[in-house]
């Protein structure tokens, strides 16, 4: 499995209201609306910035961990 690959695969889980797919150097995802970026992070911001509840529920997860 690739590096994007896996990270598609955590994406699709974190935020599984919305088709996640990497192609041609490009991060999109589409649900209600269509979300294009040059880089995954990127990609995750505005997808919290569209879907702040699956956004929260992903903070949830991870709140108290130290990087």
């Amino acid at each position: 499995m690739s590096p994007a690959n896996a990270l598609l695969a955590v994406l699709r889980e974190w935020f599984p209201g919305w088709d996640i797919w990497y192609e041609r150097g490009v991060w999109r995802a589409a649900g209600f609306m269509l979300i294009s970026s040059s880089t995954a992070d990127g990609l995750v911001e505005h997808l919290a910035g569209a879907d702040p509840d699956a956004f929260a529920r992903v903070a949830r997860r991870f709140e108290g961990r130290t990087a």
